[in-house]
């Protein structure tokens, strides 16, 4: 091989060598920036057309309890703390806290149950600069769940779980720990951390979200470790647990032919698990499964009334109208759910603690 060919292979592999440098600190970079806005470090909104906890506070008293997850300290309240027959843990989902699933926790503690919902780390009331990743939510839940196993006061209560898209992998990945769980019910959750980001990237980037695969992929390994190949269906087949699995055939962030862990149904060998498709024309959705019909409505409503006024303010609307609008609503009827989707999931929870 001559000297000028070989000076030629030479340049074109340093040349491969640097586009591919900067190609990965560029990835990395962009990975991090990403993950940062993803999971940001979220907070409650004071102005909502939900239900929040001073509309029912008369009705519903509440007991704080913290505890540790890892460095973080995380905050959730005790509900229905005289009621005796058992105790519903809920893992609430990314963006928001558990007091967006307050007309489950409501309805729970009227049929006699105990409720401890959380914040998880860095959202709103818990510590933490961020939501770090998907990885979290079973992490914090492992520790709530420890945590419970340790205060005499639960010791005799069947502990059961509640988790709805992050908090549902939570409620099933969780399970691959030692905790004496008597059911878990896991609205549309996901199996598998990265297959998940991996969804949500090709959403955004098209193919190219697997030349990041690998920049996403460290990313995650480096904060979760191991506990990043936490997997929901390797914690259901762990167990005989009953597990009720509800998802959408319309969700259209946790797709239910892709990373939802319905999709792995001819993987389930736990003889205890329960299968619920949602279907019903705009109730089929990741956040629209438990809400009725009548919510849905008011909700849209909402809405529009809410663009009309913007309109009319040209985007800027003062902040005593706005205050206004959010007074005005209902928020019963904005939070009220379906009937029939929360009468199975508390016919489960009977049937599991019979």
């Amino acid at each position: 091989m001559s000297v000028k060919r070989k000076r030629i292979i030479k340049t074109v592999l340093l040349t491969l060598i640097i586009i591919f440098a900067v190609f990965s600190a560029a990835s990395i970079i962009i990975v991090k920036i990403n993950f940062d806005d993803i999971f940001s470090r979220t907070t409650i909104d004071p102005l909502s057309i939900y239900l929040r906890y001073s509309d029912v506070e008369k009705d519903y008293p509440r007991e704080p309890i913290s505890f540790m997850s890892g460095k973080n300290k995380l905050q959730g309240y005790l509900y229905g703390s005289a009621n005796s027959k058992g105790l519903v843990v809920i893992s609430h989902g990314l963006g928001g806290g558990a007091e967006g699933y307050l007309s489950e926790t409501l309805r729970f503690v009227d049929e006699g149950y105990q409720v401890f919902g959380f914040d998880n780390t860095g959202c709103n009331e818990s510590e933490g600069e961020n939501c770090i990743g998907l990885s979290q939510s079973v992490i914090d839940l492992d520790a709530a769940l420890t945590f419970i196993e340790q205060d005499s006061r639960f010791k005799d209560l069947p502990v059961l779980l509640y988790g709805h898209s992050w908090g549902g992998y939570a409620v099933t990945a969780v399970l691959n720990f030692d905790h004496n769980i008597a059911a878990s019910v896991s609205v549309a959750g996901f199996n598998k951390p990265m297959q998940m980001i991996i969804e949500w990237a090709r959403g955004m980037m098209g193919g190219f979200a697997y030349a990041e695969y690998p920049y996403i992929w460290l990313y995650n390994k480096t904060i979760f470790g191991s506990n990043l190949d936490i997997y929901a269906v390797d914690g259901i087949n762990k167990t005989q647990t009953p597990v009720l699995l509800i998802h959408g055939a319309e969700d259209h962030t946790i797709g239910i032919n892709e990373s939802a862990i319905m999709s792995y149904k001819n993987q389930i060998t736990n003889p205890n698990v329960q299968y619920k498709l949602c279907d019903k024309k705009n109730q089929n959705g990741h956040n629209t499964l438990f809400r009725s019909v009548e919510a849905l409505n008011y909700c849209d409503e909402l809405d529009k009334n809410y663009e009309k006024l913007k309109d009319d303010y040209n985007g800027e609307i003062p902040e005593a109208e706005e205050k206004s609008f959010y007074e005005s609503v209902d928020k019963f009827k904005s939070s009220e759910l379906d009937s029939d989707f929360l009468d199975d999931v508390l016919k489960f929870y009977e049937n599991a603690i019979a």
